[in-house]
């Protein structure tokens, strides 16, 4: 799952957080009343919250991104 925080005045990326499903599903916690789950991320380095381990710089992006698709089709 890709979740991204966007400078708008820009359009770029400005933090990007890459967690594999079965880790969001570990870590989302409790649903709300109408079922769906929030994400909600510190953008802060050195922060140390449950989704730290999977935040990049959107210049990290792209290699992780390949990285994860080598993986697939083999």
């Amino acid at each position: 799952m890709l979740f991204v925080l966007v400078d708008n005045l820009n359009g770029a990326i400005k933090t990007a957080w890459l967690v594999p499903s079965v880790e969001f599903d570990r870590l989302h916690g409790r649903a709300t009343t109408r079922g769906n789950f929030r994400f909600s991320a510190s953008t802060k380095e050195g922060t140390r919250d449950q989704w730290s381990p999977f935040r990049l710089t959107a210049g990290e992006l792209p290699g992780k991104i390949m990285s994860r698709l080598e993986g697939f089709g083999r």
